[in-house]
């Protein structure tokens, strides 16, 4: 019975996350989430007692999927750079394939961030800690000198997340222009080694 409900619960999410991308989230009532999977609207309050406690699910499953993925990624074998780059690539790829899979535009793509502040806050310091921790191995390794670790993650987190914002910005500004983060991906791999270039041990 369980395993029904388990199923049941993650087709009414990944339904809920599509029409949530594809049309924001005033304009997602619990009535088409209803009509897509083709039940009743007194059926989904079994699941979920409100639109919002379907919302929070929905932002909850994504920022656990998202933390995983970055998570392998930074723990990829290779050298301190390498792992990082492999992790800035996999977070540029995730936002575009989600953007590809249910063509959000930039304007449900900036309400969406807005919606899910808090748990942009919890993915960010939990991004800190594990690029902290790649740094710090790589200071014991000695492939990097000694550095202010906090100050070097962020930075990184900094510089990806103002690249992202570049493409939303120019892409908002055109109807039809798809969002391309190849020069995106480009530019934040040459700031990476730029960084690390810095932090060779001499």
């Amino acid at each position: 019975m369980n395993n029904t409900i388990d199923t049941k619960k993650e087709l009414i999410l990944k339904t809920a996350r599509e029409l949530l991308a594809k049309n924001g989230f005033a304009k997602t009532t619990l009535d088409d989430i209803a009509n897509v999977l083709g039940m009743k609207k007194s059926s989904l309050y079994y699941y979920y007692e409100n639109k919002e406690a379907l919302i929070e699910d929905v932002m909850n499953n994504e920022t656990k999927n998202f933390c995983t993925l970055i998570n392998d990624a930074l723990n990829s074998k290779g050298k301190t750079i390498d792992r990082i780059i492999n992790y800035e690539k996999a977070k540029f790829d995730y936002v575009l394939e989600t953007i590809k899979m249910h063509e959000i535009s930039t304007s449900v793509l900036f309400e969406m961030k807005i919606k899910m502040f808090d748990q942009i806050q919890i993915i960010h310091k939990k991004e800190i800690e594990m690029l902290k921790k790649i740094l710090n191995e790589g200071i014991k390794t000695k492939e990097i000198k000694k550095c202010d670790t906090q100050r070097i993650a962020e930075l990184i987190l900094t510089l990806s997340e103002a690249l992202r914002h570049r493409e939303f910005y120019f892409a908002s500004f055109s109807i039809n222009k798809k969002i391309d983060f190849t020069k995106a991906v480009d530019d934040m791999v040459f700031a990476i080694k730029l960084i690390f270039d810095g932090l060779k041990v001499k």
